[in-house]
Formats: C-alpha cells, sequence, structure tokens
C-alpha cells in the first residue's frame, strides 16, 4: 500500500512539475497572454483536468512559474556570477555576461532571443493582475538586494545605505533595459557590451 502511495506521489509531483516547466516554456518563448491552458496542457502531456487539480487558473500556474523560474534559473545564475572569486564590479559584469550567454543559447526554434521572463511578464500583465505585480516586484527586489550586497562591498560601510540602494536599482534597470534591447534587436551582446556602463554607476560618488 505505501509503495503504490509513493507512486502516486511521484506522479502527482511530476505531473505538476511538467505542467510548470512547460508553462515557463511557452510563456518565455510567446508571452502570457497566447499562452492558452490547452497547449501548456499538451506540451506537459497532462490531461486538463489534471490542469485544474493543481492551479485553479493560469495566473496561479504563472506564480509557480515565477518561483520556479527564481529557484531553478535566477538564484543559481546569481551564486554563480556573484561568488567572490572578483573584484565586486567584476562580478556584477559577468552577471551581464552570463545572461548574454544564456539569452543566446536559449534562443527560440526561430532563433530569436526570449527576453527575461520576469521583465516580459511585468510589461504583459503586471498591471491587469496585482497577485503577479506583486510576486514580479518581490523577485525584482531579491536580484536588486543581491546586487546592492556586491555594490556595498565595493563602497565599503560608510557609504549611505540610500545611495548604494539607488545604485542597485540603477544596475539593476541598466540589466532589464539591456536584456529588453537584446530582444529587440535579435543581439544577445548588447547585454554584454551595456555592463561597461556597471562602473560607472557603482564608483559614482
Amino acid at each position: 500500500m505505501k509503495t503504490i502511495e509513493r507512486w502516486r506521489m511521484g506522479r502527482t509531483s511530476d505531473a505538476r512539475e511538467r505542467l510548470i516547466q512547460s508553462g515557463l516554456q511557452l510563456i518565455h518563448a510567446g508571452g502570457y497572454g497566447p499562452a492558452s491552458v490547452r497547449e501548456i496542457c499538451e506540451l506537459a502531456k497532462v490531461q486538463k483536468g489534471s490542469f485544474y487539480h493543481f492551479f485553479a487558473s493560469k495566473n496561479e500556474l504563472a506564480l509557480a512559474v515565477l518561483d520556479h523560474f527564481m529557484a531553478e534559473a535566477a538564484r543559481p545564475l546569481m551564486d554563480l556570477a556573484l561568488a567572490s572569486d572578483l573584484p565586486p564590479v567584476d562580478r556584477i559584469r559577468r552577471v551581464f555576461r552570463m545572461i548574454a550567454e544564456g539569452q543566446e543559447a536559449q534562443k527560440s526554434p526561430e532563433g530569436l532571443i526570449k527576453g527575461c521572463p520576469l521583465g516580459n511578464l511585468a510589461l504583459e500583465v503586471s498591471v491587469q493582475d496585482r497577485q503577479l505585480r506583486l510576486r514580479i516586484e518581490r523577485a525584482m527586489r531579491e536580484v536588486t538586494d543581491r546586487i546592492r550586497g556586491v555594490i556595498r562591498e565595493q563602497v565599503g560601510p560608510e557609504a549611505p545605505e540610500e545611495q548604494v540602494q539607488r545604485k542597485a536599482e540603477t544596475v539593476f534597470a541598466l540589466l532589464e533595459g539591456a536584456i529588453m534591447l537584446a530582444k529587440v534587436t535579435n543581439d544577445a551582446a548588447a547585454i554584454h557590451r551595456s555592463s561597461a556602463s556597471v562602473p560607472f554607476i557603482v564608483l559614482a560618488e
């Protein structure tokens, strides 16, 4: 009996994970609006009825997709890029470089840059859905906080917190803008080129 229960739990967990991964894939490639529940289920090879067993709506799936993206992509990338083997400014620039490499490697089948899931969702649905907006805001704040910590290392403990926060927000805005530019021009190198501005932001008085 316990073996059957474990098997069922494993299957349930697997189906939910496939739905989340399929949701991320479709939303990232084509946007939140065009990604229908039917298409998500077909890609995940899950019955439509099972979708509503796990998620009350597509919005609820989008929340799970955001959590998955942060846990499986954003945080690991930040951990690697911001590892303390380089000076602080170089570590921040490495974030840009690694994202540029990832965008190039993960182009759509048509050869197009997909952009940032956070930025894409923020532009598409954050005004329409408060819960999604708050979750996106929380995710963006988390990334900004990681950048702020590295900037603090560079500028030292005597720098005013407001100044450090402003620099972190400016670097994050530069990063998201660079990703958007890369998507519009279909040129991932635009992200890497934008990182040349990081020292001017971080080291400014």
